[in-house]
C-alpha cells in the first residue's frame, strides 16, 4: 500500500494532527463566544442544552490528532462528534469538522478508505439538500442546504482527491526512479562480473597455451639432453643438441606468435594468420613430435590418415594433446614404447595415444605432477564438443599383451567447427 503524505507506520498522535485539533478547538470556541455558531443543518431536538457544542467540538477535536496515523480511528470519532452536532445543534462547528473528516480520510487514508470516503461524500451531496429540503419544505433552506453539501462535500472532495493524485503521482515518479536506479546498479555488477569472468577465461588461456607450449618443448629439451648425458654416444650427443636447437627455437616462435596475437587488436594479415596457425600446430607437425620423443629415448608409431583437412582448431587440440601425451610418457615411463593413432571417422577425428608401464607399476600420468596438462587435454576437447578419457589399461601398447599401458582418447567433431586463433583476441590493456 502507498503511503499518503507525511503519512507513516503504526499509530500515535501526529504533531499536524495536534495543531489541526488545537486551531479547530480554538476556532470553534471563538464562533461560539462571539455569538456566530448558530446556522446548523438541521433543528436541534427539543430540549438540547444550550451547551451541547463543547462535548462537540472536544470530541471533534480528540479524533483530530490522529487525521494522519490512524484515519479509521479520526472517522470514527470525528465522524460521531459531526453526527453528534448534527442533532443537538453544533452549529458552523459541525460544519467544519464534517468538512475535516471528508478531506483528512480523502487525503491520509489507505487506498480502500480513501474511496470509501469519496463515495461518502458523493452520497452526501445528493442526501444534505434533499433531506434539509424535507425538513424545512421550503426553497430558501432547499438552497442553503445544497450550498453547505457544496461546502462541506464537494469542495473536500476537490481539493483532497487533487492533492492525492498529485502525491500518488510522485511516489511513482520517485518509485520509477529508485527502480531505474537499481537496475542501472544491477547492469553495472553484471557488467563488472562478465569483465571478471572474461578476464579469468582469458588467462586461463593463456596459462594453458603457455603450459601447452612452452613446457612442452621444455620438457622434450630435459628429456632429450638427459638422454644423451646417460648414452655417452658422440653422435647422439649431436642429433640431441640438433633437436634441443629446433625445440628451443620453436618454442621461441610459439611464444613470440602468442604474445603478437594479445597485442593485436584488429584483424590479422595474411603473414599474421601464417604465423599463428603455425604456432598453434596441427597434424603436419606430429611428426616432428614423434621425432622429438624418439631421441629422449622412448619408440613411438605414428599412424596418419593422408591428405586430411581439419580446421585449424581440431588440428591445434590434437597437436597438443599429442605433445602433452608424449611429454607424460616420456617422463613417466622413459623408454617404453609409445603408439599414436589419428583416424577421420563419421566427421570426427578420433585420437588414440597408448603407452606400456614400466614393470616396476610407476609411470602413471595421473599419479605425479599436478594434473594440469590432464585438465587441459580435457579442456580443449570439451570446448569442442568433443569427448576425452585417459587412464590405466591392460594390453593396449603394442607388443605388451599383458602389461598395464597408459590410455589417452579423444574424440572431436570437425563438421561443425570453426576456424579461429587459439586465444580470443582481445586488447592487452584488459588482462
Amino acid at each position: 500500500m502507498q503511503k499518503t503524505p507525511d503519512q507513516g507506520a503504526g499509530n500515535g498522535i501526529w504533531p499536524s494532527g495536534a495543531a489541526t485539533a488545537a486551531g479547530y478547538l480554538v476556532g470553534g470556541t471563538v464562533l461560539e463566544l462571539l455569538g456566530v455558531n448558530a446556522a446548523g443543518l438541521f433543528p436541534p431536538i427539543p430540549g438540547a442544552p444550550g451547551w451541547a457544542w463543547v462535548p462537540v467540538l472536544v470530541l471533534g477535536c480528540a479524533g483530530l490528532l490522529f487525521r494522519r496515523r490512524n484515519v479509521p480511528l479520526m472517522l470514527a470519532v470525528t465522524g460521531t462528534a459531526t453526527g453528534a452536532g448534527a442533532v443537538l445543534g453544533g452549529g458552523i462547528i459541525t460544519y467544519l469538522l464534517l468538512f475535516e473528516v471528508l478531506y483528512a480520510g480523502i487525503l491520509f487514508g489507505s487506498p480502500r478508505v480513501s474511496r470509501g470516503v469519496q463515495r461518502a461524500a458523493v452520497t452526501g451531496m445528493v442526501v444534505l439538500p434533499v433531506s434539509v429540503g424535507l425538513v424545512y419544505r421550503e426553497w430558501p433552506y432547499l438552497l442553503f442546504g445544497l450550498f453547505q453539501a457544496v461546502f462541506v462535500c464537494l469542495v473536500p472532495l476537490w481539493w483532497a482527491g487533487s492533492l492525492r493524485r498529485q502525491t500518488e503521482r510522485a511516489e511513482r515518479e520517485r518509485q520509477r526512479a529508485e527502480t531505474e536506479r537499481l537496475r542501472a546498479e544491477r547492469t553495472a555488477q553484471l557488467a563488472e562480473l562478465r569483465l571478471r569472468v572474461a578476464v579469468a577465461s582469458e588467462r586461463g588461456a593463456m596459462a594453458r597455451e603457455l603450459h601447452d607450449a612452452i613446457a612442452g618443448h621444455l620438457s622434450a629439451i630435459a628429456l632429450q639432453s638427459g638422454a644423451a648425458l646417460a648414452a655417452r654416444d658422440a653422435a647422439l650427443d649431436h642429433r640431441v643438441l640438433a633437436q634441443v636447437r629446433t625445440e628451443s627455437v620453436s618454442a621461441l616462435q610459439e611464444m613470440r606468435s602468442m604474445i603478437d596475437l594479445l597485442q593485436s587488436d584488429g584483424p590479422l594479415d595474411g603473414r599474421e594468420q601464417a604465423e599463428a596457425a603455425a604456432a598453434a600446430g596441427g597434424l603436419g607437425q606430429l611428426e616432428s613430435l614423434a621425432a622429438s620423443a624418439r631421441l629422449a629415448g622412448s619408440p613411438v608409431e605414428l599412424d596418419l590418415p593422408g591428405d586430411v583437412e581439419v580446421p585449424v582448431l581440431v588440428g591445434s587440440s590434437v597437436y597438443r594433446i599429442v605433445q602433452e601425451s608424449l611429454a607424460n610418457a616420456v617422463r613417466h615411463a622413459p623408454g617404453c614404447p609409445v603408439s599414436i593413432s589419428v583416424r577421420l571417422r563419421d566427421r570426427r577425428l578420433e585420437l588414440s595415444i597408448s603407452n606400456a608401464l614400466p614393470a616396476s607399476g610407476g609411470g602413471s600420468s595421473a599419479a605425479a605432477g599436478n594434473g594440469s596438462g590432464l585438465r587441459n587435454m580435457n579442456l580443449r576437447a570439451a570446448q569442442l564438443g568433443g569427448t576425452f578419457s585417459a587412464g590405466r589399461v591392460a594390453g593396449t601398447a603394442p607388443g605388451q599383451d599383458l602389461r598395464p599401458a597408459w590410455l589417452v582418447e579423444a574424440a572431436l567433431p570437425i563438421e561443425d567447427a570453426v576456424e579461429a586463433s587459439l586465444l580470443p583476441r582481445q586488447p592487452q590493456e584488459t588482462l
